[in-house]
């Protein structure tokens, strides 16, 4: 039996194929439209959902200096002045709407100034993060020649020629500091000193000497005859008194003359870190001033300390 095939069945069969593919390329592209918009949705959901957290964490950042600045306004547990909380950098938690509020407040006498730190204790503070004695001492040399207003090189310092043979595009400032950010410009300043130094420095003191009832660990132990344990407990004790309404203890060990704790209650800064659970971090700072029963507040950036860095510092508290 023959079977007999014509044109026009070729036809119909080549046409029926061209249809096919046709839909099969057509199902595919409406496949990728489909997945194309759901991705797209998804993202837009994710961009919508993290600017609503942004704004939540800013929101929760603000009150926490807005807690920090009601708890300066409080009488002290000690009744010897004002101030609820210990101002020595201490962290204080609470939670906004589920968002984990952490803020610190420190008062700017536990800080040396930058401006009037005699060299001996910025030597020592830089201690941890430059072991080598000579670098350490070119860098605070580097520093004094910043601050002075002549342009003769300290041993070891650094003026004008130094800076351009470094391929600056100038030499240093020759007058003080008026910010600490502006000690990353210093000749032999690299990112982690800087980020080591930035919390235990100021401008608004002027004053060589350091109140020890609110430094730092890291201050306190660039201060002569001063040793890890003894620190760590005067720290423990201080908060203890304070929280118990007792007057701070006065510091362990002789470090005069760099101490002096009259210069208290008046410059603070505020930082604060308001977190949504698991990617949202936004870190804060403001300035306060005090005079009296009442407190000025001058918002600032705060430059965010490597994560490694800051645990560190944590941990010994």
């Amino acid at each position: 039996m023959t079977c007999v095939v014509t044109v026009s069945e070729h036809r119909d069969r080549a046409e029926q194929g061209v249809v096919l593919v046709t839909v099969l390329w057509v199902l595919i592209l409406l496949s990728l439209i489909a997945t194309n918009l759901t991705f797209g949705g998804r993202s837009f959901a994710r961009q919508t959902l993290n600017t609503e957290q942004s704004v939540t964490a800013e929101l929760a950042a603000e009150a926490g200096i807005s807690w920090a600045q009601w708890s300066l306004l409080q009488p002290a547990p000690s009744g010897t002045g004002q101030g609820y909380w210990l101002a020595d950098g201490s962290t204080h938690d609470m939670e906004i709407n589920r968002v984990q509020v952490r803020v610190a407040l420190h008062d700017e006498s536990g800080k040396l100034d930058i401006n009037a730190v005699p060299t001996e204790l910025l030597d020592a503070l830089l201690e941890p993060v430059m072991e080598e004695s000579s670098a350490r001492a070119e860098l605070v040399a580097a520093i004094e020649d910043w601050r002075d207003a002549d342009d003769l090189v300290r041993l070891n310092g650094a003026e004008e020629d130094e800076y351009l043979a470094a391929g600056r595009p100038e030499g240093p400032g020759n007058r003080p500091f008026d910010e600490i950010r502006e000690l990353a410009e210093v000749l032999g300043m690299t990112e982690p000193i800087y980020y080591y130094l930035q919390p235990h420095l100021t401008v608004v003191t002027r004053a060589r000497t350091v109140n020890p009832q609110v430094a730092s660990f890291e201050v306190l132990m660039s201060l002569p005859n001063a040793s890890e344990g003894v620190v760590q407990r005067y720290i423990e004790e201080r908060r203890s008194a304070w929280d118990n309404g007792l007057p701070v203890p006065e510091l362990p060990f002789d470090a005069s003359p760099y101490v002096d704790s009259r210069r208290a209650g008046q410059h603070y800064l505020v930082v604060t870190e308001a977190r949504i659970a698991p990617y949202t971090h936004i870190r804060r700072g403001a300035r306060i001033l005090r005079r009296g029963n009442s407190t000025r507040l001058q918002q600032e950036q705060v430059l965010l300390p490597d994560r490694q860095t800051r645990d560190q510092s944590e941990d010994r508290y």
